[in-house]
């Protein structure tokens, strides 16, 4: 619906946007935590006598100063300070002072004893350990789950052919450009929390009770957000910097450094898949099993939820008759975990969707052709119980499958392709994959899933917009700048979008899994109609007829009756329930769907994958924003690709990060973009705003598995671990006794 560049991205561009760490107050106390250099021990005593008398230092927190409180919305097991450290960078102690000099001087005198436990980095060992890592949690399992649907006998009675394996994903870092910064100022009776996160609202609801007993009350200010990708949520830094502005009595500021937010930051779930699927004479997709073992790292995060939907997510997409999935979360001494955009997905689509090729190699179908047959369409209930409205997955399907079939007609002989079993050097293949991805989740708050926005008219004829979510760089701003506009008949320009102050904003449950244009977007036009109602009436007491929302508001204005045009918008779906045990239940009152398609070339010689042409097709329901769509889903391929091929967080025996920068993380970067093709496939949703759904997290889910498939296509070796680096290839191919 809008082209326009928003103010905000082009702020960015311009580098005039503000982040947190732009938004230091003068005089404000700098602050940093202690980290502990073992990957478990128990913190036996912290002296911080010589640390209190060195010039410059106010104040040093230990664990003591947060006896019995934890964070975690779904596993409340991280402690702002440990007294037992769980990994190499756990917080153990934190110091303020008056500058960075003081600061480093003060850390430098800090006597902490430690008591060295047994630890494990990986889930193996974990199983295995002579300690728990948490009390709370008998051999290291941090949760688990279990569940069957449809019936499992008949099913696999129906089987002709099973394809299975074991795959393997490495944590990857998110990698964001904007490193994790606190700033927290004292103001009259409360304290305001200025941070990039994803939920305020529901964070402030969190951490007013834990202050509260302070005597103070909190507001948090959710400033530009330089990337999260699924990291910025609660924090141990929050409650430290919070204590030390209360303690203190002044403005405190923490900016960690690149390398200490790698080390002690949040990485996507490392995890172990192992799948089997099994199809009948027709090529249907009858059974699937599922097992998934995923890394938490010391402290949960979301990954109770992430292992869940790595374990039944993927499901969803194809008209499976039965299945069996398991799943447990393991504690491990290495760096937490969080959710990343794709929310354990990708995980789980690099399994599945190289399994469904190896199954149409073995029934004689193409790689397109065993997915149209199986692929779920409007109207359908899965197998998990998810209602699916609208589906553009078969058009989507058609779509790559064109490309690809023009694209390897278009190459210079058959001898180039990995088909053709010819012995050059270089091979090329192509590869398929698909997803389904859902919008927000019932499952995320037992309490509701709903949005609410906000509209007040102002004397100066503006209109403000406020809204409890967040702009993580997704265009929320400028699809409620259009949405209000449209809906009321006003100008762009006098709409002004709030995000994320709990002070000013109505209730936000959260940006995640592509939440807001769907959420926001519906509660905005609620919120215009109900304005829109108001005008009328306020127009018809003033005596005015044909009038516009303007020229109301510019009459109420000067009536003194603009408090009477104040309106607040909600959405909350009324066909989504909360999933069972079993994580059966319709989460979401929408889905969107998508299909892959890229060319590889292999140099048999050294392993190296070059992606030569990428293909994203996709249904986001109708679109707002093409051209921000469409930047979506280069930035999502792209960081896909780094999934894929490069980057992977590199530990020691000890759980000591490796690579803590991105010199040694390998991030794409400009030299390493590949052409990209970006097709939207244009069918309405009626759950969304005017038919939209989302494009935020899908185009990341299918890369590794296309990639994979690709790669195999060339050279027929499966890769069933990420990255796919240069290195694993080469002992692939060369392991094996004859090219094909």
């Amino acid at each position: 619906m809008s082209n326009q560049v928003s103010a905000s991205v082009r702020d960015r561009a311009l580098g005039r946007a503000r982040y947190a760490a732009d938004l230091v107050p003068s005089g404000a106390a700098v602050a940093d935590v202690v980290r502990s250099p073992h990957p478990h021990a128990r913190v036996v005593a912290v002296d911080s006598t010589e640390a209190l008398q060195t010039p410059g230092v106010l104040g040093v927190l230990t664990p003591d100063d947060f006896a019995g409180v934890t964070i975690g919305r779904l596993i409340a097991d991280e402690p702002p300070l440990a007294s037992t450290a769980r990994y190499v960078g756990d917080g153990v102690a934190a110091v303020a002072a008056v500058d960075h000099k003081s600061l480093l001087a003060g850390i430098a005198a800090l006597r902490i004893e430690y008591e060295i436990l047994a630890h494990a980095t990986t889930t193996e060992q974990a199983r295995t350990l002579s300690v728990d890592i948490h009390n709370t949690a008998p051999g290291n399992i941090a949760s688990s789950f279990s569940c069957e649907q449809g019936d499992w006998d008949a099913a696999i009675g129906r089987v002709v052919e099973w394809a299975e394996g074991t795959f393997e994903n490495a944590p990857v870092p998110h990698a964001y450009l904007e490193p994790r910064a606190t700033v927290v100022r004292v103001a009259d009776d409360h304290l305001e929390l200025v941070t990039a996160t994803h939920f305020p609202t529901a964070l402030e609801e969190d951490y007013r009770e834990i202050v509260r007993p302070w005597g103070t009350d909190l507001r948090i200010i959710t400033p530009e957000m330089g990337g999260s990708f699924g990291a910025k949520w609660e924090h141990p830094t929050h409650l430290v910097c919070l204590a030390f502005a209360h303690r203190l009595g002044r403005d405190v500021v923490m900016v960690t450094p690149r390398r200490d937010d790698m080390i002690a930051g949040r990485g996507r779930l490392g995890m172990k898949l192992s799948v089997a699927i099994g199809a009948d004479a027709d090529g249907r997709l009858v059974a699937k099993r599922s097992r998934v073992e995923s890394d938490n790292g010391a402290y949960s995060g979301h990954g109770s939820s992430v292992t869940v939907s790595a374990a039944i997510r993927a499901d969803n997409i194809y008209r499976y008759e039965a299945v069996r999935a398991s799943a447990d979360l393991v504690y491990t001494n290495t760096m937490p975990s969080e959710c990343f955009r794709g929310f354990g997905h990708p995980q789980a689509v690099f399994a599945q969707e190289q399994l469904i090729d190896e199954l149409a190699s073995k029934l004689g179908l193409s790689p397109a052709e065993i997915r149209r047959r199986n692929a779920v369409a409007a109207g359908d209930v899965t197998i998990h119980g998810w209602q699916i409205g609208s589906s553009g997955l078969q058009e989507c399907i058609d779509e790559i499958e064109t490309r690809i079939e023009a694209h390897r007609a278009a190459q210079t002989g058959a001898a180039q392709t990995g088909t053709a079993k010819s012995n050059s050097r270089f091979r090329t293949g192509y590869g398929l994959a698909t997803c389904i991805h859902s919008i927000s989740s019932r499952a995320y708050d037992p309490r509701f899933d709903r949005d609410d926005v906000k509209l007040t008219p102002r004397p100066d004829g503006t209109i403000t917009i406020n809204s409890g979510e967040v702009e993580i760089g997704c265009g929320a701003n400028e699809t409620l700048r259009t949405i209000v506009a449209e809906e009321l008949g006003v100008a762009r320009e006098i709409l002004q979008v709030v995000f994320g102050d709990t002070e000013h904003g109505p209730y936000g449950l959260g940006n995640f899994a592509s939440r807001t244009t769907l959420f926001a977007g519906r509660a905005a036009i609620d919120a215009c109609r109900q304005l829109r109602r108001r005008c009328a009436e306020v127009a018809a007491s003033l005596g005015l007829a044909e009038t516009s929302v303007a020229e109301v508001i510019g009459a109420a204005a000067l009536t003194d009756r603009l408090n009477e045009l104040v309106v607040t918008g909600r959405f909350e779906p009324d066909n989504v329930v909360l999933p069972e045990s079993s994580a059966y239940g319709n989460l979401s009152p929408a889905y969107n769907f998508a299909a892959h398609g890229c060319c590889v070339r292999v140099d048999t010689w050294t392993g190296k994958v070059v992606v030569q042409q990428y293909w994203a097709a996709h249904d986001p329901g109708h679109l707002f924003n093409p051209p921000g769509a469409h930047g979506q889903v280069i930035g999502a391929v792209t960081q896909g690709l780094g999934m894929a091929l490069t980057e992977a967080l590199e530990l020691d025996p000890d759980g000591m990060v490796l690579n803590p920068g991105f010199l040694d993380d390998r991030v794409p970067t400009f030299p390493d973009a590949v052409p990209i093709e970006v097709i939207f496939i244009d069918i309405d949703d009626p759950a969304g705003p005017w038919g939209a759904k989302t494009i935020g997290e899908p185009p990341l889910i299918p890369v590794p598995a296309c990639v994979a498939n690709a790669i195999h296509d060339a050279v027929g070796v499966r890769l069933r671990q990420t990255p796919m680096t240069s290195e694993r290839t080469w002992q692939a191919l060369a392991t094996r006794e004859t090219m094909p």
